[in-house]
């Protein structure tokens, strides 16, 4: 049960990073100065949320060539 609940945990936040990268950022920050959830934690979500920063990223370059 708990296995199948932390998956749809992981979906829902691949897939935030993947829309909004820049709030997922923001929220990570926050969750750091708080220190709410252990920063070792969100090193996977931020690597994930800059990945789909660069992504947007080279979309745009692409873009106006």
């Amino acid at each position: 049960m708990i296995d199948v609940y932390r998956r749809r945990i992981a979906t829902m936040v691949v897939r935030l990073a993947r829309e909004d990268p820049e709030l997922v950022k923001e929220v990570i920050a926050r969750l750091r100065r708080d220190r709410e959830i252990e920063s070792d934690d969100l090193v996977y979500l931020e690597r994930i949320a800059d990945a789909w920063i660069r992504v947007a990223a080279d979309n745009r370059r692409s873009a106006r060539h």
